[in-house]
């Protein structure tokens, strides 16, 4: 039976090895295959691997993506290019899913391996050698480039001759900061980095006029050992407005206007407020708000760092769709600002419509909506009012009739661009501007004859961004209040033989604070230049401490009657993600989630809200979701409830493989584990806790993932099927069983997950 199926599976791949695309290749032509490098040795050893992946993003053209040896983007291509009518199936796939094959003629070898050398000399190879050709087989061909490198040359002095007095007061720190150093190997790119950085430094010191074209580079190869002496000089050619300091003879800040009607300004559009030039302002934001913004005034040194930080802070503002800055020359050594803002409509609503699928087999329609007033006080506040509602069934249950289960979500916030706090802080000096954030919601959930949970929360925080990397969020106030009610008749015994669910659903207060720190590398401006991307985001959610110490000093823990309901646990979440570029567009991603709240003095039971959970579209895929654990433990009692598993401490891991296919289609692979636990074992719970023994039931699932990208937002689809499921008395690997057509084991295996997003 087995060899059967294995023979249907190798003939279905022989029929799908049709569809390669190469009955449709021209006579002589081949697809083009790639290229490959071929290092010759040298008298100095080079890092090859590290070479060859440099190579690759300048080598021209880029082979057609393959999938199991098919070419599916020239085939589509082959298929529709004679196709005129511009609707219908066929133009959709010419336009998001033909891609024109590239072919041997479409290589320009030689053109190439010049390339090649001009590369490698600018990175400090000055006798790079490089030759090619084309290896050629059936239907496809491949790029061969022989290289010789040479030995690499490294810097020996770097030399600053005197220069002109206006700039002679700042060499000492240009000198002293230079990216250049001695020893190192030369590199052309280091070498203009090294330029922009000195003209940074000296428009940071008044000099607006000055230009890294003025800068010249003398190298000396000659000196022998394979080493070279860099001067670095200022050109004859430069002008003397580059060696003057600028102030600011005025700044004049247009509030309201319009790039389609540059409104005339008369004398009565002017106003002047805390030395600043208002030039049309209609009271659209009060005046203070853009003065405290604005990070330069009348009689300041020009600086390029003050102009870059004033057009950062007033598009963080989140009033205005275009900030433009610009300066004009008033006399030898004064300039005068001119900022222009135009401003981004006041008010919006957004209208949300989805069909909500998940891993727990409940689907249904979602409607969210949202009202926006990015100006509501007149000092840039950001009024947001959310509404986001939810009905869902259960099916695929045993439920007669399915479970249903409903949301409701209302949430009002107002998001100020300052600090509101009991004293005064001085944030005029940094990038980025700090906010308060205030905000009230509740939520309603119903599972329709099983229970109800009814939730308010109000916060009173600070966002403030640290750098381009680094982001912080402290919410000193965060309160809520959870009530359980409506409960069903076989959820009340649920609860009876559950003490720990029961516990952690009592009606309660939580009265705490809340940190978050988030930490990314993408959001560097050289991000994009990157091939490793780091990603941490750390959660600190700690309540009930301050309540439990008044009430201490009260004296009201000695009466149960006197006793307040509230919840005493801390919780930490740590998540750690990394990114490596695998070529010009392959991607593999990686995660690393742990998780553990504790509750301590006033409870018994981290609150249910609180609790960590395992399974589904972001987690372990091949689970259905908040299913897994805790441990090893599984519920036969009333499992037809569908009551989400919790735990106390989370582990999971994941990795996953992300390719583009054609068009906008892209695929991974991936692999999934984890599992969460309780801090000690309960008898309604057996084999949930966690020991020195916790690796045993880590839960693994693996599966391939196709993806539609259409930029504005992803839509994915997620096939995953467990390798190990953590039973009592041991794991179970399932490799025995996996049998793809064999339809009892794709029921009760294969899980179809579908999201918005990737999972991490």
């Amino acid at each position: 039976m087995k060899s059967r199926r294995l023979l249907n599976i190798v003939m279905a791949l022989i029929t799908l090895s049709s569809c390669t695309a190469t009955k449709f290749l021209p006579e002589g032509e081949r697809f083009y295959e790639g290229e490959e490098f071929l290092f010759l040795e040298d008298s100095i050893p080079v890092n090859k691997k590290r070479l060859a992946l440099e190579l690759e993003r300048i080598i021209e053209p880029e082979p057609n993506s393959k999938i199991f040896g098919m070419r599916p983007g020239a085939w589509f291509y082959y298929k529709t290019k004679n196709l005129k009518k511009e609707k219908g199936l066929k133009y959709w796939m010419k336009k998001n899913l033909a891609k024109k094959p590239t072919l041997q003629s479409d290589v320009k070898l030689e053109q190439m391996a010049s390339r090649i050398e001009g590369y490698l000399r600018n990175e400090g190879y000055f006798q790079t050698k490089a030759s090619s050709s084309m290896d050629k087989r059936k239907n496809t061909a491949t790029a061969k480039y022989s290289v010789k490198t040479g030995p690499a040359y490294t810097i020996r002095n770097i030399i600053y001759p005197e220069t002109v007095d206006a700039y002679e007061s700042l060499m000492e720190n240009i000198k002293n900061e230079s990216i250049l150093t001695e020893s190192s190997r030369y590199q052309l790119k280091k070498l203009r980095e090294e330029q922009k950085r000195i003209e940074d430094c000296l428009e940071d010191h008044g000099f607006y006029y000055f230009d890294d074209n003025y800068l010249i580079y003398l190298a000396d190869s000659t000196i022998g050992n394979n080493q070279i002496d860099l001067t670095l000089s200022l050109s004859e050619d430069t002008p003397e407005q580059a060696k003057r300091i600028f102030t600011f003879s005025n700044v004049e800040i247009s509030p309201d206007y319009s790039i389609s009607n540059d409104t005339l300004r008369t004398q009565n559009d002017i106003e002047v407020h805390d030395s600043y030039t208002f030039i049309n302002n209609d009271d659209y934001i009060r005046p203070d708000i853009l003065t405290e913004t604005v990070v330069f005034k009348k009689g300041d040194i020009y600086s390029e760092q003050a102009e870059t930080k004033t057009r950062e802070r007033l598009m963080a503002l989140g009033t205005y769709k275009f900030v433009n800055l610009k300066f004009k020359r008033t006399d030898s050594s004064r300039l005068k600002s001119e900022i222009f803002l135009t401003p981004l409509p006041q008010k919006s609503i957004r209208l949300d419509l989805q069909a909500i699928s998940k891993s727990n087999n409940f689907v249904g329609p979602s409607f969210s909506t949202s009202f926006q007033n990015r100006n509501a006080f007149r000092g840039a506040e950001l009024f947001e009012l959310k509404l986001n509602t939810s009905y869902e069934v259960q099916v695929g249950g045993q439920n007669n009739p399915p479970l249903t289960a409903y949301e409701l979500n209302l949430e009002g916030s107002v998001t100020i661009p300052r600090l509101i706090t009991p004293f005064n802080i001085d944030y005029r000096s940094l990038r980025f501007i700090p906010k308060t954030r205030i905000s009230l919601g509740t939520r309603l959930q119903q599972r329709v004859n099983v229970f109800q949970i009814n939730s308010f929360e109000g916060r009173y925080g600070f966002l403030w961004q640290e750098s381009y990397t680094k982001r912080h969020q402290l919410y000193p106030i965060n309160v809520s209040f959870v009530q359980l009610s409506n409960t069903s008749e076989a959820f009340n015994e649920r609860l009876a033989i559950d003490p720990n669910l029961d516990r952690s659903l009592d009606d309660q207060f939580i009265l705490g604070a809340l940190y978050e720190y988030t930490f990314s590398s993408k959001s560097a401006k050289d991000a994009e230049s990157k091939r490793h991307h780091f990603y941490f985001n750390g959660i600190l959610d700690i309540s009930g401490n301050l309540a439990y110490a008044a009430q201490s000093l009260v004296g009201a823990e000695s009466s149960n009657e006197e006793k307040i309901t509230y919840s005493q646990y801390s919780k930490v979440q740590l998540d750690f993600r990394y990114f490596k570029k695998i070529g010009a567009d392959k991607e593999l991603a990686s995660r690393l989630l742990l998780g553990a709240a504790n509750a301590y003095g006033n409870s018994s039971e981290v609150p249910f809200i609180k609790q960590f959970s395992s399974g589904g579209s972001n987690s372990v895929r091949a689970f259905r979701a908040r299913s897994l654990g805790p441990g090893a433990y599984i519920n036969n009692e009333t499992g037809d409830l569908v009551i989400d598993e919790t735990g106390d401490v989370k582990i999971e891991a994941n990795i996953e493989y992300r390719t583009p296919l054609i068009g906008v289609l892209e695929t991974a692979l991936f692999v999934d584990a984890g599992n969460i636990w309780l801090w000690d074992g309960r008898n309604t719970k057996p084999d949930g806790e966690f020991d020195k023994n916790f690796l045993e039931d880590i839960a693994i699932g693996t599966g391939v993932g196709l993806r539609l990208d259409f930029s504005f937002f992803l839509l994915r689809f997620d096939l995953a099927f467990p390798l190990r499921k953590p039973l009592p008395g041991g794991l179970k690997w399932v490799f025995d069983e996996i049998d793809p057509l064999d339809s009892d084991w794709r029921g009760n295996n294969l899980l179809l997950n579908i999201a918005i997003g990737y999972p991490f």
